[in-house]
């Protein structure tokens, strides 16, 4: 390798390197608003008490996200909780009334708008997330044990679709 090969490539290794990053930012690009409000959460189901964990996910998501502060005047979020499944599962045809786990779901339908509501960056956006629980003793409180990891998924969904809407 000659000498100006070596300097040739030392200096386009080093230029790319400097400006490959140069426009990053942490959390990623910059969203439609900087400040959102999250009304108050509807739900629609008979599990009672899910939007409470639900707002309380929302926050901390959007707290956590230095490109965004919770508070009137930006974006509004409107959230319903439409849907909380509890299917069992079964291995045989057979075992109809004799489940070992089960299948939770819950769904959720959003909406977000900017600009006193005038421009909609999404309408009644489904996000959903499920699981499967095989219950050890208290199903009641192990069932309720997994709503605040489904939530987090779903909320994760709500943030990423909400500062990459345009």
């Amino acid at each position: 390798m000659s000498l100006r090969t070596l300097f040739l490539f030392l200096g386009l290794s080093l230029t790319i390197s400097q400006t490959g990053c140069s426009s990053y930012e942490l959390g990623g690009p910059k969203p439609a608003f900087s400040t959102i409000e999250i009304a108050p959460i509807k739900n629609t189901t008979s599990r009672i008490g899910t939007q409470v964990v639900l707002e309380q996910k929302l926050i901390e998501s959007f707290t956590a996200d230095p490109r965004i502060k919770i508070g009137p005047g930006g974006a509004k979020l409107e959230t319903v909780v439409t849907r909380y499944t509890h299917q069992g599962l079964t291995t045989k045809s057979i075992d109809s009334y004799t489940y070992s786990s089960f299948n939770i779901s819950i769904t959720v339908r959003c909406t977000l708008t900017t600009h006193n509501g005038t421009k909609v960056l999404f309408k009644d956006r489904e996000f959903s997330a499920s699981s499967t629980l095989q219950p050890n003793s208290d199903a009641s409180a192990e069932e309720r044990s997994i709503a605040p990891g489904l939530f987090t998924d779903i909320v994760s969904q709500i943030r990423e679709a909400a500062t990459t809407a345009w």
